[in-house]
């Protein structure tokens, strides 16, 4: 899969260093284990598609997806972690890694991942993570499979963490945030706005979180909200 284009992962690297610093304003100092949560996101993919041969499973690939989006928001904060909070070194980086030809060599086994199976791609994505080592080839056949073209990965990012900023910004942590708006909850909301942007890349964020914003009100006012 080709990558997400330069303002795609500015746009993207920002709403991340925006989130976690949220979360942590001196989170590129205390350096948390980003790859940590990528192994573990990883394991929870795996068991989305299913890897259990005594039992009947079928693929949830929608849930898969969301794994998926999951990890990209820790492995774009690992960029940032490593490029020192720089975004367009971070960016740069980024771009390089996913067009990289290297070979993938794990543990003194050489590896054509497009040879592997989702599970085994999960797998070794999982093993690269408990390393601490990144493999965004890799990622990228993930996100092939799972139809996150470049376009799919930026606005299914955008509208979470966009989400997330919102929730955040208006009370989700003191409890006055309310998640459900006249009879949906607020991620339903989310994607009806989110199919009705038409907006360029570097303007979906702020596009969304101010319609967002806008319905939230309308509806508060309305007395709509749960």
């Amino acid at each position: 899969m080709n990558a997400p284009n330069p303002g795609m992962l500015l746009a993207m690297l920002d709403l991340q260093d925006s989130m976690n610093k949220k979360i942590d304003a001196d989170w590129l100092g205390k350096r948390h284990a980003y790859l940590r949560a990528v192994l573990v996101e990883a394991t929870e993919a795996l068991e989305h598609y299913g890897w259990k041969w005594w039992k009947k499973q079928s693929p949830d690939l929608p849930q898969l997806r969301i794994e998926l989006i999951d990890i990209w928001h820790f492995v774009l904060s690992e960029y940032l972690l490593r490029a020192g909070g720089d975004k367009t070194a971070a960016a740069n980086t980024m771009l390089a890694d996913w067009v990289a030809s290297t070979p993938l060599e794990f543990d003194g086994t050489r590896y054509d991942i497009t040879a592997l199976d989702i599970r085994q791609q999960l797998e070794l994505l999982a093993a690269l993570a408990a390393v601490r080592r990144l493999n965004l080839p890799l990622l990228a056949l993930l996100f092939a499979v799972c139809d996150l073209t470049p376009a799919a990965l930026f606005r299914e990012y955008v509208s979470k963490n966009v989400l997330n900023h919102f929730r955040q910004d208006r009370g989700y942590k003191t409890g006055e945030y309310k998640k459900t708006w006249d009879g949906a909850e607020d991620n339903v909301h989310m994607a009806e706005l989110l199919d009705a942007m038409k907006e360029a890349d570097e303007q979906l964020p702020a596009a969304l979180y101010n319609a967002l914003a806008r319905r939230y009100d309308q509806l508060h006012g309305a007395g709509k909200l749960a």
